[in-house]
């Protein structure tokens, strides 16, 4: 174990404003994310909030290599001062030390509670510490912001009991815990990572590049109703609905989420025997959207989304079946979404047991070519350009 001397070790000396950097940036980033919700731009507060998180991270991991390096290269001895200030320095310090640890982790886990799982700058995602609970997320968040209070507090009264040090003792307090480079590195963090960390969302010129309608055609009254009289005696299905999902999952801001349809119905017929007789007709309500986070549902559901107001269910059709090399069947069919259909496919299996039928099916879809997320929301960089849906159905065959 090292000795003890009179100036911090010059790792110490980095760690210690390299954190306070980051804490200042953290005060920084929640600012401008409320700024960003209140001129009303949804893109950019997710951004903003994605770094917050991911800066929170960074905290947390900096907080455990300081403990670390702390243990294993002791501090110097206290300056001569009044004993009752040579606690309120140690009761200062942990206290700093403690919320450096507490407030990552409590965001973290009001994060995970509103289904949002945290992505350390868009390379790493983070488990979630706890499923989607909008009871646990209140409660995270008002923890959360409570201990934001205390931080500001605690680091004012640090910073002030600084100063006295420097400019009314002139002990060399300051000193010990500072060097050139650590108060440039407390710089650079601050000036560099608002410049990196702020400057989020998506020009004009991008969200019009990315915007697009092309191949989509309008959707008639006849389209939308269309149901294929192709099908023979194919038997209609008799779909078991709570044993039956449309789920899908879509990448934001670096993590995964996941969401369901919770309302819809579907006319299916199908006989693996003879595929080409085939028909689905599938109509969700858009409005039945779940994805953990009732923000997210009402983001999907707005205009530049899904416009449930003015177009409340979107549609599936299919009449038109083949098998792909791996022997699954795939359908043929369009989306219709806004009134405007465009093609997409399923790739689907079905076992049949003595006419109970399951079916089992996914796609990757293109939100950009369903015109899905218009305006700063067409920025791929935040909300992921794919969507997986995953489809499961259960049905007996009726006459």
């Amino acid at each position: 174990m090292a000795t003890q001397t009179q100036h911090y070790h010059p790792v110490a000396k980095i760690l210690h404003w390299w954190i306070a950097g980051m804490i200042v940036l953290q005060f920084i980033l929640a600012k401008l994310a409320e700024r960003a919700d209140d001129a009303g731009a949804p893109l950019k507060q997710l951004a903003l909030l994605a770094n917050h998180k991911s800066v929170g991270i960074t905290i947390l991991l900096l907080a455990v290599i300081r403990i670390i390096w702390r243990r294993l290269h002791p501090p110097p001895a206290p300056l001569p001062m009044p004993r009752w200030q040579t606690l309120a320095s140690r009761l200062s310090h942990w206290t700093l030390y403690t919320l450096l640890f507490l407030m990552p982790v409590s965001g973290w886990l009001m994060s995970s509670a509103s289904a949002y799982s945290v992505s350390w700058f868009n390379l790493v995602q983070l488990p979630d510490l706890v499923g989607a609970n909008p009871e646990l997320k209140e409660l995270f968040e008002s923890v959360h912001e409570t201990l934001a209070k205390v931080l500001f507090v605690v680091a004012a009264v640090h910073i002030a009991a600084g100063l006295k040090h420097a400019f009314v003792n002139r002990d060399g307090a300051l000193r010990r815990i500072s060097s050139p480079i650590s108060i440039g590195i407390f710089a650079v963090v601050i000036a560099g990572g608002y410049w990196t960390l702020s400057n989020v969302g998506v020009s004009p010129a991008r969200a019009a590049a990315i915007d697009v309608t092309a191949g989509a055609v309008d959707a008639s009254a006849q389209t939308v109703t269309a149901t294929a009289d192709r099908s023979g005696d194919i038997a209609l299905w008799d779909i078991d609905y709570p044993n039956s999902y449309i789920r899908f999952t879509g990448d934001q801001a670096g993590a995964t989420f996941s969401g369901e349809w919770q309302q819809w119905t579907a006319e299916l017929r199908f006989d693996p025997d003879r595929p080409a007789a085939g028909s689905f007709d599938v109509t969700v309500e858009v409005r039945s959207v779940a994805s953990g986070d009732k923000d997210r549902d009402d983001t999907i559901t707005d205009m530049d989304w899904f416009d449930a107001s003015n177009f409340p269910q979107a549609f599936y059709r299919a009449t038109s079946f083949s098998t792909d090399s791996a022997g699954r069947f795939v359908a043929h069919g369009s989306i219709v979404i806004k009134n405007a259909a465009y093609p997409a496919e399923l790739q689907f299996s079905v076992s049949d047991n003595d006419g109970r039928y399951v079916l089992d099916g996914n796609a990757r879809l293109d939100r950009t070519a369903l015109n899905l997320g218009l305006g700063e929301w067409a920025d791929t960089d935040w909300v992921g350009q794919f969507v997986d849906v995953v489809v499961h159905v259960e049905a007996n065959t009726v006459d």
